[in-house]
C-alpha cells in the first residue's frame, strides 16, 4: 500500500524576531507530526527565529512579508506553485494579505490566525479601510482562527469572525519545558541585574503603545520598596526610559533587553504584571503561569481568558496605574496568597494551555483546508 503524501503547509509571518507570532509557530513546528505535514516557513530575513524554525524541521524561506511589493506577492505565489502547497497558514497583517491572495491564485487554502485585533490607534479612515480589506480577505478563507475566545467575540461584530469559516483555538505552551528551564532564583537575579531582596516585578513585552509599558512604570512609585523589570525593545523603548528618569526611577526599572527564552528568568520575579490595551492571547503571560507566578494584568480581551480573577491573579481595570499597583502591593504583602495563587496558575497553565492540544486542533484544521483543494 503506497504511503499517504504528506501535506504540505506554509507559515507564513511578518517578522523572524522575538514576538509572540514567531513563537507560536515555532510551538507548531514541535509538535506538528512530521510524518504528516511538510512544513515550509517565510518570514522576513534578519531575526533569530529563523534558525529556531530551522531547529524544529522546517525549511525556511526569506520572504519580505513585512512591506507592500507586488514582487513580494508573485514570490509567495511562485512558491505555493514550486512546492505544491496545499495550505497557507498566515500570521500578521501583511503576510494575511500575501498569504490569502497568493492562495486565490495558486488553489491553496487558506488560514489566517489573528494574534491580537490591533487597529484601534490607526485613523478614522484608516481603520475603516483595514477592517473592510480584513473582511473581504476572511471571505477568501478557508479557515480564520482566533486565539482566545475574547477575542473571537470582539472580531464578530466587526466582520472578522465569520460563523461559517471561523474557529477558536486557544494558544498553548509547554508548560513542563518552561519549569525545566527555569534558571535558579539568586543567578537569574544577578543576570537581571536586579537586587537580590526585595520584590521585583516583571512583564516581557514588544515596546509599543499597545502594551501600555508606561502605566506599569507609573504604577511603581506606589508599590514601595519594588523594582520593575521589563523584558524586550521596540520603537517606545526611549521614551519609557525617559519616563522612568522624569520619575525618579532609574534604579527602580530594569531594562533588561529582548531575550530569547524569556520566561527562564521568571523565577527572579514575585509577580508578573501587564497593563496591555488588547491581546490575542499572550504566551509570555501564560508562561509566566506555568512558572508559578501569580498575574496582575488588565481586564482586556486574551487576558479574560488567561488570569482566572482571586483564583490566579488578578484583573483590573485598563490604563489605571493605581489600581494596578493595589493589586500588587497586596500580593507583596501577602506572600501566602501569592503563592497560593501563583500554584493555581501552574495548574490551570498545563491544564488549559496545553501545546499538545493547540497542535492538534491546528492540524485538524490543516486536514480540512486540504481536502478542500482535493
Amino acid at each position: 500500500m503506497a504511503l499517504a503524501r504528506r501535506i504540505a503547509v506554509l507559515e507564513l509571518l511578518v517578522s523572524s524576531q522575538l514576538g509572540g507570532g514567531p513563537a507560536h509557530v515555532e510551538a507548531l513546528m514541535r509538535h506538528l507530526d512530521a510524518a504528516e505535514f511538510a512544513v515550509t516557513v517565510g518570514a522576513p530575513a534578519g531575526g533569530p527565529f529563523l534558525d529556531r524554525f530551522r531547529a524544529a524541521g522546517a525549511e525556511v524561506v526569506e520572504v519580505a512579508a513585512d512591506r507592500l511589493s507586488p514582487r513580494t506577492l508573485g514570490r509567495v505565489v511562485s512558491l505555493l506553485r514550486g512546492r505544491g502547497i496545499a495550505v497557507v497558514h498566515s500570521h500578521g497583517k501583511g503576510a494575511g494579505l500575501y498569504g490569502r491572495l497568493a492562495a486565490r491564485r495558486a488553489g491553496a487554502a487558506a488560514v489566517h490566525t489573528f494574534h491580537g485585533l490591533h487597529y484601534a490607534g490607526y485613523p478614522p479612515g484608516a481603520r475603516a479601510a483595514y477592517l473592510a480589506l480584513e473582511r473581504a480577505l476572511a471571505r477568501r478563507s478557508h479557515t480564520v482562527i482566533h486565539v482566545s475566545a475574547s477575542q473571537a467575540e470582539a472580531a464578530r461584530p466587526m466582520g472578522l469572525a465569520p460563523a461559517d469559516r471561523s474557529c477558536v483555538i486557544v494558544n498553548g505552551i509547554d508548560a513542563a519545558r518552561v519549569e525545566a528551564g527555569l534558571i535558579p532564583r539568586e543567578r537569574a537575579r544577578a543576570e537581571l541585574g536586579v537586587p537580590r531582596a526585595g520584590a521585583v516585578l516583571g512583564t516581557v513585552a514588544r515596546f509599543d503603545p499597545v502594551k501600555a509599558l508606561e502605566v506599569l512604570i507609573e504604577a511603581l512609585p506606589h508599590v514601595p520598596g519594588a523594582t520593575l523589570v521589563l523584558i524586550g525593545d521596540g520603537p517606545e523603548a526611549a521614551s519609557l526610559r525617559a519616563r522612568a528618569r522624569r520619575l525618579g526611577l532609574e534604579g527602580r526599572v530594569v531594562f533588561a533587553g529582548a531575550r530569547p527564552d524569556a520566561a527562564r528568568w521568571f523565577a527572579a520575579l514575585d509577580a508578573y504584571v501587564s497593563a496591555s490595551r488588547g491581546e490575542g492571547l499572550p504566551l509570555a503571560l501564560v508562561e509566566a503561569m506555568a512558572a508559578g507566578l501569580p498575574v496582575v494584568a488588565s481586564r482586556v480581551p486574551g487576558h479574560v481568558d488567561t488570569v482566572a480573577h482571586g483564583d490566579t491573579g488578578a484583573l483590573v481595570p485598563v490604563d489605571d496605574p493605581a489600581a494596578l499597583a493595589a493589586a500588587v502591593a497586596a500580593l507583596i504583602a501577602d506572600p501566602a496568597r501569592a503563592q497560593k495563587l501563583g500554584v493555581a496558575g501552574r495548574a490551570r497553565a498545563r491544564r488549559d494551555f496545553s501545546v499538545d492540544r493547540m497542535a492538534a486542533e491546528v492540524a485538524e484544521v490543516y486536514r480540512r483546508a486540504a481536502e478542500a483543494t482535493v
